[in-house]
């Protein structure tokens, strides 16, 4: 890493990709940075062949040039080296400054299943901030769409190899290390990440009726329980199936789902 150093806007390379918010520049928080431009921190840059690649600093680079400043304070940092800038631009984002949204951690983890699917659901929430749980939902939603392809062998943290063990239809098991976090949290707030993470889990079940062979139809999923269940184990299936589809319903509708009238 080298000393911070003033250099001309003209010297600084940008690539649209490397702003990891999916909505882009924030022109309001462009403002705010105006009026206060001695407090903001360097801009990181990495160097490249002809000038330096801003990787941190998109809103305080627009609004330099806003301002009609000719020259901007930046660090040159080493290059990843693996050369992949998506990645250290998110976590300089990620650091400091307006929060990454949902909507950004969740692109961001995105654009790693499509790059390297074959990491772990773990190791890709470690590096986007989002649950394990909500990656693996990500995951399956890509897989459904074949967007990227199913990975029989994932890795992990430090290189660590193994093989995912849920068969299509069950619940994906809990995190374990986001329940031992629950032992430094308050009793109400252990209540609602375990619902949260129920939530979660169900959904990547509920995912998977796409690759469930024979389920073509909601009536051909009915036929199925119907020939292999007898008439008291339907009815009972039928109510439980109901109610909680109905309860799972209701939070989607509260989170803001907008599919169903009434």
């Amino acid at each position: 890493m080298e000393p911070i150093a003033e250099l001309r806007i003209d010297e600084l390379k940008t690539d649209a990709s490397l702003q990891p918010r999916v909505g882009g520049l924030d022109f309001a928080h462009v403002r705010a940075l105006e009026e206060r431009p001695k407090s903001w921190p360097p801009l990181k840059v990495v160097r490249e062949d002809e000038g330096y690649m801003l990787v941190d600093g998109f809103h305080r680079l627009e609004a330099t040039r806003n301002l009609g400043f000719k020259t901007v304070r930046v660090q040159v940092i080493d290059a990843p080296a693996d050369g992949d800038l998506h990645t250290l631009a998110f976590a300089l984002n990620a650091e400091h400054g307006r929060p990454l949204s949902l909507a950004d951690r969740r692109a961001f983890a995105e654009r790693i299943l499509h790059n390297q699917p074959q990491l772990a659901d773990r190791e890709i929430a470690r590096r986007s901030g989002l649950a394990g749980n909500t990656v693996g939902a990500i995951r399956e939603r890509l897989e459904g769409s074949a967007q990227i392809e199913q990975i029989t062998e994932r890795v992990g943290q430090g290189g660590y190899i193994y093989r995912p063990r849920r068969e299509d239809g069950e619940l994906p098991d809990a995190d374990p290390m986001e329940e031992l976090g629950d032992f430094f949290t308050t009793r109400e707030r252990r209540q609602q990440r375990r619902i949260t993470r129920y939530l979660e889990r169900l959904s990547v079940a509920l995912g998977d009726q796409h690759r469930l062979k024979g389920w073509e139809s909601n009536e051909e999923a009915a036929k199925a329980c119907q020939t292999t269940l007898d008439d008291e184990e339907i009815e009972e299936l039928a109510q439980e199936l109901g109610t909680g589809a109905y309860k799972v319903l209701q939070v989607a509708v509260a989170l803001g789902y907008g599919g169903v009238e009434g």
